[in-house]
C-alpha cells in the first residue's frame, strides 16, 4: 500500500525489487539434435515400421529390440507370432522364436563382398500352422509341435567376381538337419541373333546335405512294409527317378538318360538304400572344376543336362570332410619333419580352415624355412605369409608380397598392401628389398639390341610380376629405354610418374629426390656402358 500513495514511493519500491537478486533455476539436460537423429535411433524406429508393416498381416509382439547399425545388427528377442492363416479357422497358430537377428557387413561397406544373413535361434510353431493333413501326419509321428533349433540363411555378393553364394541351414529338432551351400554367377546369353535370352550361370560351388536327427524313425512307423525295406526303396527309387529324367530331343524322339544320369542314379538310390537301413546322412555335391562349369539355358532346363553338367555325386557326406588333413601330417607341425612342399600345403590349409582348424598365427614359423631356404616353394610361401600377416603387420606382409611378385604372382596382394601404406613406408620396403643381391633386373642381364626389352624389365619391375615392385629401378630402366628410342617408354614412364601425383607435398618431394637419383644412375649408365651404341640404328 505504501508504494502506491506517491510517485517518489512507487520508483523507490522498483527500483528495490530490481536490486534483489533471482536465483538460477537448474533442470535436467535438454536432449541435443544429435541424439534425436543418431544412427541407432533411427534404425530402431526403421525396424519398428517394418514391424508395423507386418502386423496387417499378423499379431507381432516382441519382447526386446537392439540395434546396432554401425555393426550392421538388428536383434530381436522374445518374438511371438500369430499369423491369419485359411485353415486355421481357431486362430490356434502361435509361432514363438527365442531371438531373430538380421545382420551384414555394413561396418565394413564396399570393400570385398555384400553379405546379408538372418538368423532365427530357438523357434517353435504349434501344429495348427501346418494344414490338417500335415499335422495330423506329424502328431501321428509323435510331435506335438515343430521345434527349430536354428534357420540360418546368409546371401553374400562378391564384387572381385560377380559371385552370389547362399548359405542356408534349417535344423527341426527329433527330425532332421538339411545344410545347404551354394555359389554361382549369373551371365548374360544371346541368341545367334544377339537376342537376350534366359541367363547362363558359371557354377562354382552346390552342396545338399541331409542329417537324420530322428525323423526317419518317427515317420517309418506309418510306412508300408515295402517303403522300409531297402531293396525295394533302391528298385522303386531308381524306376521313378530314370523315368522322370526321360526327355524329348530336337526332333521330338523321347531320349533315355546317358552313362552320367544313370550313375548318379544308382549312386544316389545306394545312399537311400543304406540310409533306410541304418539313418545317417545323404549328400548330394557337384563336382566343380576350380574355376567352375558354365550352364546354359538348355542345360537346367533339362534335369538330366544338369545332373550331367554338374557332374552331380551322391556321397554319404560332404567332400570337404574327406579333404580332412591326417594326424600324421598335422604331426610335422610338432616335429617339423616335412618337406617344403608339404610346408605350403599344410599352411594354406591353415590360413583358409581346409580340413584342419583355422590358424593363421602359425603360419610364419612354418614358412620361415622354406624362404630362407629360398628354394621353388619359396615364392609360394612368401604369399602365402603376405596373406597371414597382412592385419597384424603390413609393412611386414609387403616385403613378402615383394618376394612373392619376383615369383611371378601377387600384383593384387601389392596393390591391396599399398591402398594401406604411405608412399614413404612403400618405397623403403622396395629399396630394402632390391638391395639384396639378385633381387633387380640388371642391365648385364638383359641381352641383345632391342630397347623393348629394356621396357619389359621396367614394365615388371613397375607391376611386380616377374620382378620384384620397385618403382625406383622401373623408373631407372624406362629412361634407358626410352633413350634408346623405344615407342611405347614414354606412356610408361608417364605411368610411373603419375603413381606419385596428387599425395600431397612431402610425397613430391620425396619422388623428386628419387626420380634425381634414378635419371643421374641412368645417364651414367648409359655413358659408361655405351649404350648409345648399342642401340643406335640409322
Amino acid at each position: 500500500m505504501l508504494c502506491r500513495q506517491t510517485t517518489l514511493a512507487a520508483l523507490l519500491c522498483a527500483t528495490a525489487l530490481t536490486a534483489a537478486p533471482v536465483q538460477a533455476v537448474e533442470t535436467d539436460p535438454l536432449p541435443a539434435f544429435s541424439d534425436l537423429l543418431a544412427p541407432n535411433r533411427l534404425a530402431t524406429f526403421l525396424a519398428n515400421l517394418a514391424i508395423a508393416g507386418l502386423r496387417t498381416e499378423m499379431e507381432v509382439q516382441y519382447d526386446h529390440m537392439s540395434t546396432d547399425i554401425m555393426r550392421g545388427t538388428v536383434s530381436i528377442s522374445g518374438v511371438t507370432l500369430r499369423p491369419t492363416l485359411n485353415y486355421d479357422q481357431a486362430g490356434q497358430c502361435t509361432i514363438t522364436i527365442d531371438r531373430v537377428t538380421m545382420s551384414s557387413d555394413f561396418a565394413a561397406p564396399f570393400e570385398a563382398q555384400s553379405e546379408l544373413t538372418l538368423d532365427l535361434v530357438g523357434a517353435q510353431a504349434t501344429l495348427t500352422c501346418l494344414e490338417r493333413e500335415a499335422a495330423l501326419m506329424l502328431r501321428s509321428a509323435g510331435f506335438n509341435e515343430i521345434n527349430l533349433d536354428q534357420a540360418r540363411a546368409q546371401v553374400g555378393y562378391v564384387y572381385a567376381t560377380g559371385e552370389t553364394a547362399l548359405d542356408a541351414t534349417l535344423a527341426v529338432n527329433g527330425l532332421a538337419t538339411l545344410d545347404f551351400s551354394g555359389a554361382a554367377t549369373i551371365l548374360p546369353h544371346y541368341d545367334p541373333y544377339r537376342y537376350t535370352r534366359e541367363p547362363a550361370y558359371r557354377v562354382s560351388r552346390a552342396v545338399l546335405s541331409l542329417k537324420d536327427a530322428g525323423g526317419w524313425a518317427a515317420f517309418s512307423t506309418m510306412l508300408p512294409a515295402n517303403l522300409r525295406d531297402p531293396e525295394a526303396v533302391r528298385q522303386m527309387g531308381t524306376e521313378f527317378i530314370m523315368q522322370e529324367l526321360m526327355s524329348l530331343d530336337a526332333n521330338g524322339v523321347s531320349r533315355a538318360p546317358g552313362a552320367v544320369e544313370r550313375n548318379f542314379v544308382n549312386a544316389l538310390m545306394d545312399k537311400v538304400a543304406a540310409f533306410v537301413a541304418d539313418p545317417g546322412e545323404i549328400t548330394i555335391e557337384a563336382n566343380l572344376p576350380a574355376g567352375g562349369i558354365l550352364v546354359e539355358p538348355d542345360m537346367y532346363a533339362d534335369a538330366g543336362s544338369l545332373i550331367a553338367a554338374l557332374a552331380l555325386e551322391a556321397r554319404t557326406a560332404p567332400r570337404a570332410r574327406a579333404q580332412i588333413i591326417d594326424s600324421a601330417t598335422l604331426a610335422g607341425l610338432v616335429d617339423g619333419d616335412i618337406s617344403d612342399a608339404q610346408r605350403v600345403a599344410l599352411a594354406a590349409a591353415l590360413l583358409d580352415g581346409l580340413g584342419v582348424p583355422r590358424a593363421p598365427a602359425l603360419v610364419p614359423d612354418l614358412l620361415a624355412p622354406v624362404i630362407a631356404a629360398g628354394g621353388a616353394d619359396a615364392g609360394a610361401a612368401s604369399a602365402l605369409l603376405s596373406r597371414a600377416i597382412e592385419d597384424s603387420d603390413p609393412a611386414a606382409a609387403y616385403a613378402a608380397a615383394l618376394a612373392a611378385g619376383a615369383s611371378g604372382g601377387g600384383i593384387a596382394q601389392l596393390d591391396r598392401l599399398e591402398a594401406r601404406m604411405t608412399t614413404q613406408t612403400v618405397l623403403a620396403a622396395q629399396a630394402a628389398y632390391v638391395a639384396q643381391p639378385g633381387n633387380v633386373v640388371t642391365l648385364d642381364s638383359i641381352a641383345g639390341d632391342d630397347p623393348r626389352a629394356l621396357r619389359k624389365a621396367a614394365l615388371a619391375h613397375m607391376t611386380g610380376s616377374g620382378a620384384a615392385r620397385s618403382y625406383a629401378q622401373a623408373y631407372y630402366l624406362v629412361l634407358l629405354a626410352e633413350a634408346a628410342g623405344d615407342v611405347g617408354a614414354p606412356t610408361l614412364r608417364a605411368s610411373i610418374e603419375a603413381r606419385f601425383a596428387g599425395r600431397g607435398d612431402e610425397v613430391a618431394a620425396l619422388w623428386r629426390d628419387v626420380a634425381a637419383q634414378a635419371q643421374t644412375r641412368a645417364l651414367n649408365d648409359w655413358i659408361e656402358t655405351g649404350l648409345a651404341n648399342r642401340y643406335f640404328r640409322n
